[in-house]
């Protein structure tokens, strides 16, 4: 009996000495945050604390790195001020922002308030349907004490306007979807108060949707250059001037047409290789490639007025030893779930396997001495830059531009990197290349009589080419080409009928129809579980699940 309830009472202790340890709690703990008309926006969080003990302060600390509809974002977070109180910030491990506030010599006690500014360049979320969103941990989860008052104002540009249905907030635990708070939502604005006291670990999470053209998305340059600014500039001229060369010397050779693709090269590799860079349309051509060699088989149905086709797959039969193990990767983690296979059951769960697929092409080229490293001339070029890099940056943190000094740091370690590791073709890359490239140069510039002539040659040929015009990004203006040349589309390719036999599409339907659908099938295999929660007016959504956030302690 007695083990029984120290089991019971021991985590209850622990529980309690652990917040005891804190020593403090806060009794306050507003947020304002005042967007510009570019989309950037200016927190100030004003934290009122009670130190039940002499401490030098608090720390915060905020996650600067998302991963939203499957792609990774980081949030620039800059021009960071404590008001009357020194501060030291950093970046930690996690991808966490550090601001560690109080002095060494100094202790605290009482009530003190602590007013933290910064400036986050790229807070707001933007979709492929033009929409966009905030969606903010404006009080993260990862305070370990109880915050007794809890409020927030959000003030946006003019060009916002918005209504009831476009604002959520959440409290509680990571998660939760509860709703203890009370919102004033204005055109230009939303008020917010947590009617209780939240306790250790609970945050408060608010998503506001904007129509489509509310704000402009930060072009990738632009966003470079806000984040390590124009001294790197001659940098990227020295870099860009060493990849030209290279790329110069690689296609300095004669290319000739060439009217089928290279045997036993997989159209997955002839899209990575010929562009050097293994992207969503080499993994996805695997579909037509694999079909048209008997494995599996794929039926549209149309979804109704506007609704996209429905899309089945069906394993006809088991990956042979034919196939790359690429090849095989990609057919297994297909039919993994069954030997049918609705596209609707792969969204938020397939995208693993694409970059697993990305990577095992990528490993395989470079398995097949295609590349070989040049260490002369130009490594010492990139070498040299590299030192100037490294020496410009530390004069940079000397002078107290610390992140422009970093990133030239970081800029000239990675010219280091690259001294060692550009590579050129080989002699057999080259020859590869020049095959792929001819054959590449075809499809893109094909005469539809030439089409016809390989047609009479081969009655297969545009089955056996397709793959390789989706690996190239040619898919539609291949398929014209074939316009008045074929009556039906690929014996794999189907709607429903008696037997599951093709039903009632045309040639030209499908030309018209496959590249849309390959399209519908590339979203729902890169799409991941996202962070959003209130995309299309509203919506649901949790609290901890946006930027920002974190929390923070005493020290």
């Amino acid at each position: 009996m007695t083990k029984r309830l120290l089991l019971l009472v021991l985590p209850l202790w622990l529980f309690a000495a652990q917040v005891k340890a804190e020593y403090f709690t806060i009794t306050r703990y507003d947020i304002a945050v005042t967007f510009a008309a570019d989309g950037s926006a200016d927190f100030v969080e004003t934290i009122e604390v009670k130190f039940t003990e002499p401490r030098h302060g608090i720390f915060r600390f905020i996650p600067y790195h998302d991963v939203i509809n499957g792609e990774a974002v980081d949030r620039l977070i800059k021009d960071i001020g404590v008001d009357g109180f020194k501060f030291a910030k950093s970046k930690e491990e996690n991808y966490n922002l550090l601001i560690k506030i109080g002095s060494a010599d100094t202790y605290v006690e009482g009530t003190q308030v602590y007013r933290i500014n910064y400036h986050v360049v790229n807070p707001l979320n933007f979709f492929e349907d033009g929409h966009t969103e905030f969606y903010w941990d404006l009080l993260g989860t990862k305070w370990p004490v109880e915050i007794e008052n809890v409020s927030f104002k959000l003030n946006f540009p003019e060009q916002v306007n918005l209504t009831n249905d476009k604002v959520r907030a959440f409290t509680g635990a990571s998660g939760s979807a509860t709703q203890d708070i009370i919102l004033q939502i204005r055109p230009r604005g939303v008020d917010g108060k947590v009617t209780r006291k939240l306790m250790p670990e609970e945050g408060m999470t608010v998503a506001c949707y904007f129509d489509k053209g509310t704000f402009v998305e930060m072009s990738s340059w632009s966003f470079f250059l806000e984040k390590h600014g124009l001294l790197l500039a001659p940098f990227f001229f020295i870099f860009g001037g060493i990849l030209a060369r290279y790329i110069a010397r690689n296609k300095r050779q004669t290319i000739m047409t060439e009217y089928f693709p290279p045997e036993g090269i997989s159209p997955a590799v002839a899209g990575g290789f010929v562009d050097h860079s293994v992207d969503n349309n080499d993994v996805l051509c695997l579909i037509p490639h694999l079909a048209n060699q008997g494995y599996l088989r794929l039926e549209a149905k149309e979804g109704g007025f506007l609704r996209k086709s429905e899309i089945t797959f069906f394993k006809l039969k088991e990956a042979g030893n034919e196939l790359f193990e690429f090849e095989k990767q990609f057919f297994n983690a297909l039919f993994a779930t069954g030997s049918q296979v609705e596209l609707g059951d792969l969204k938020d769960k397939f995208h693993t396997h694409m970059s697993g697929v990305q990577a095992s092409v990528k490993a395989w080229i470079m398995q097949q001495g295609w590349y070989e490293p040049d260490q002369k001339a130009m490594g010492c070029m990139t070498g040299l830059a590299g030192l100037a890099a490294l020496g410009w940056g530390a004069f940079a943190v000397f002078a107290q531009q610390n992140l422009d000094g970093i990133a030239l740091m970081a800029t000239g370690l990675l010219l280091f990197y690259f001294a060692s590791r550009f590579n050129k073709r080989s002699p057999d890359g080259n020859k590869t290349y020049q095959k792929l490239e001819g054959f590449r140069q075809f499809v893109k510039k094909a005469e539809k009589p030439v089409i016809e002539r390989l047609m009479k040659e081969d009655p297969l040929y545009y089955d056996k080419t397709m793959p390789f015009a989706l690996a190239f990004g040619y898919l539609k203006q291949w398929n014209h080409q074939f316009e008045g040349l074929l009556t039906q589309p690929p014996s794999w390719y189907g709607s429903p009928g008696m037997h599951g036999a093709y039903l009632g599409q045309s040639w030209n339907t499908f030309s018209e129809s496959f590249p849309s659908e390959i399209n519908s099938i590339g979203s729902a295999f890169t799409s991941a579980p996202s962070s959003s929660g209130s995309g299309g007016g509203g919506g649901g959504g949790f609290s901890g699940g946006g930027s920002g956030g974190g929390g923070g302690g005493s020290w």
